[in-house]
């Protein structure tokens, strides 16, 4: 079975970010190397900032 793939490294000539396609077993060694990853992985995105709301004015520390 082939498997579409994105390069994570150059490789045969090929530049980074190429698409191209591998055997599943070929995949795997690769994929072990670091060197590919399925082309429908994407990237995850940076998780939203999470904001706290500030204190109630009655219940701040008192400064030091």
């Amino acid at each position: 079975m082939k498997v579409q793939a994105i390069l994570t490294k150059p490789l045969d000539g090929q530049p980074e970010g190429t698409s191209v396609e591998y055997e599943e077993a070929d995949f795997d060694q690769l994929k072990a190397m670091g060197a590919v990853r399925l082309a429908a992985d994407k990237p995850a995105p940076a998780p939203a900032p999470v904001s706290t709301p500030a204190p109630a004015a009655g219940q701040r520390r008192a400064r030091a």
